[in-house]
């Protein structure tokens, strides 16, 4: 099963070091961290970010043209 992981940059070396111990190559799409307490304007920039990034690995699977 192909995926797309959105992780936030805090918690991106976590990510890195259980995908290496798992022999994993997750996708992975970074964005700002913190995600929780923000103002809807304050997350409205990584929720774009997210989103890009995601489209962009959708199209990078041929997901997506």
């Amino acid at each position: 099963m192909r995926s797309i992981l959105v992780v936030t940059s805090s918690f991106l070396p976590l990510v890195q070091a259980q995908a290496k111990a798992r022999r994993a190559e997750p996708r992975l799409v970074v964005v700002d961290h913190p995600i929780g307490g923000l103002s809807p304007e304050e997350f409205a920039g990584r929720e774009e970010a997210a989103y890009a990034g995601v489209v962009a690995e959708l199209r990078g699977m041929g997901e997506l043209s």
